[in-house]
């Protein structure tokens, strides 16, 4: 049993290492939107995310290579809130959520 718990851990390590930004596990309220139907808005939260992508936990992931628009409501002050904007692809589809790479275009505003 040790042994499989010092395999898995070997394997999570390096998966880590293989990437090349970090990942913060952090649950943000999200919004996302996508590219070719614009009627289609769906709030969500994200189980992870880093510099270049993230990690959106959903029930019916979209398909791969789906162009997205994404809102994170990040929280700062008690009465004071801000979000950042940016489009997205769905590079990965699972069954409990997708993985979103971002495009270099964003912007964090006040709400």
């Amino acid at each position: 049993m040790q042994q499989q718990k010092d395999a898995d851990m070997r394997d999570s390590t390096e998966e880590q290492e293989k990437r090349e930004v970090q990942r913060f596990d952090l649950r943000l309220h999200t919004v996302l939107e996508e590219l070719e139907n614009r009627a289609n808005q769906v709030e969500l939260f994200t189980r992870d995310i880093s510099s270049d992508g993230a990690y959106l936990c959903m029930e019916n992931p979209l398909p791969l290579d789906t162009s997205v628009e994404l809102t994170f409501f990040l929280p700062v002050r008690r009465r004071i809130r801000s979000k950042i904007q940016t489009n997205g692809r769905v590079i990965r589809s699972e069954k409990e959520g997708m993985a979103v790479r971002f495009e270099a275009n964003y912007q964090i505003l006040s709400i």
